[in-house]
């Protein structure tokens, strides 16, 4: 007589590193294909608005209001705490050591992204999924989702710009 639930018992768990690397394909995999999908259909534009205003209602609603007033008292460590807070959210989908931050004033940092492994995973998943797109296109939403007038960066008065690299970019953000 067969019996599932033994059968069931006998599968190892797999390790934390792999579900890791395959939660962090998957998403490489949904995000191009999101994109793809858009793009095909002309609907670009309204994918940006909707993802903006979705991921603005999913942080705090005090948020804005704290960040201008810590803005105004203390602009310098405001900025500080937003950017290194960035940089290890990053580490979700980049290793620490390809993030360098460099900067140029208490107002002012550049963020340089080498290596991106957004972009290798992307395009591995543009090629076995044989999507009209590139992964250089799944960057440029990405700045189009930054440089949006809703976008929490730039609700909280700041100057972004980006500037895609070879195999990486370099983002740089400065207080207004």
């Amino acid at each position: 007589m067969f019996c599932w639930r033994r059968e069931i018992l006998a599968i190892k768990e797999m390790p934390l590193e792999e579900k890791y690397d395959k939660l962090y394909d998957f998403y490489v995999f949904e995000h191009a294909t999101n994109y793809a999908f858009h793009k095909e259909q002309g609907t670009l534009d309204k994918f940006v608005d909707y993802y903006v205003e979705a991921f603005r209602k999913s942080m705090p609603s005090l948020m804005g209001s704290v960040v201008k007033l810590m803005k105004t008292l203390s602009p310098g460590r405001t900025l500080k705490q937003a950017i290194n807070q960035f940089a290890y959210m990053m580490q979700m989908m980049q290793p620490l050591a390809d993030i360098q931050l460099s900067w140029t004033s208490d107002r002012e940092v550049v963020m340089k992204i080498k290596n991106c492994e957004g972009a290798r995973r992307g395009k591995e998943a543009i090629r076995k999924a044989d999507l009209n797109i590139t992964p250089r296109e799944m960057c440029e939403i990405e700045k189009q989702m930054h440089f949006h007038p809703r976008h929490p960066v730039q609700q909280m008065g700041m100057d972004v710009t980006c500037d895609l690299e070879e195999n990486g970019c370099k983002w740089t953000y400065k207080l207004k």
